[in-house]
């Protein structure tokens, strides 16, 4: 009866652990992005922060788009990708940015070379 037990045990471990095994190859990342619908942005604020989740949370509400805090150049200077795309819907994103002159001092596309990878 041990022994019953046991494998009845060793079979119901061996069901879980295979619930609990990843489903799909592992080199699928986590996160899918498509960058290519964002544009980044540079910001200057008001208000020198290094918050950078309040800062995309206060951008997002301004612009009326997602939001992504990228890096920052100084404590008043920061990279943002706004999750508009491009065109009419991007423009209009930056103009909502630019309106919010208590928050944001200066608002410009980012449009500094950036390294590609091969």
């Amino acid at each position: 009866m041990n022994v019953f037990i046991a494998t009845l045990g060793l079979a119901s471990f061996a069901g879980v652990a295979a619930c609990a095994a990843p489903v799909g190859p592992r080199d699928v990342p986590v996160e899918t992005r498509d960058v290519s619908a964002e544009t980044r942005v540079l910001v200057k604020l008001v208000r020198p922060s290094s918050d950078g989740a309040a800062i995309a949370l206060q951008a997002s509400g301004a612009a009326s788009v997602p939001v992504r805090y990228l890096s920052a150049t100084s404590a008043e200077w920061h990279v943002l990708a706004l999750g508009c795309g491009s065109g009419p819907a991007c423009d209009a994103a930056l103009q909502r940015l630019r309106a919010d002159a208590a928050t944001f001092a200066a608002v410009e596309r980012d449009e500094r070379r950036r390294p590609t990878t091969p």
